[in-house]
């Protein structure tokens, strides 16, 4: 009888956690996004106007923020500052290879970002600063979507782990 309970507490925990778990990620996509795009418009600035090198404006763009978004960018310039024979290209594939479980990203963003790469570095300051502002109005849009998504999704995710696990134990019992 007790190892009964236990096994149904355990099946609609982890049900939950579950269910939870794929709520946050459905949240925090638009929030990392948003943290793309401030990113970029730091970096946009650093480029057009402090006419930094590019690993120094990839590092210093993404102060102010915390979690995976700061780190990608740290990342990225401290790659590009360890081995000057990799390209901006070579170093965002490696980075986002690396931390693709910390990332929540779908293919639409990965997409942006690997275009991004091919083209950062290579253009003038000015034709840079006009990219830049492109892909982040791609992102904006991306973002919205997301947002939107996430308020469709997120109770959804919630009530469906809850709702999951009490269907398992009552089919248990």
């Amino acid at each position: 009888m007790w190892l009964k309970i236990a096994g149904s507490m355990l099946v609609f925990f982890v049900s939950s956690c579950i269910g939870f778990k794929l709520a946050a990620r459905c949240s925090g996509r638009p929030q990392q996004i948003r943290q793309v795009i401030s990113c970029l418009n730091s970096l946009k600035s650093y480029i057009t106007y402090a006419s930094a090198p590019l690993h120094e404006a990839l590092m210093q763009c993404a102060h102010g923020i915390h979690g995976p978004i700061a780190d990608f960018f740290h990342h990225v310039g401290m790659s590009l500052e360890e081995n000057s024979r990799l390209s901006p290209q070579q170093a965002i594939h490696a980075v986002l290879k690396q931390m693709k479980g910390e990332l929540m990203f779908e293919s639409s963003e990965l997409e942006i970002l690997g275009v991004l790469s091919a083209n950062l570095g290579i253009m003038s300051r000015q034709e840079q600063g006009n990219y830049l502002s492109m892909v982040i109005e791609q992102l904006e849009k991306l973002e919205n979507e997301a947002t939107r998504l996430r308020d469709l999704n997120t109770k959804m995710y919630r009530y469906l782990g809850i709702c999951g696990g009490a269907a398992i134990v009552i089919l248990l019992v």
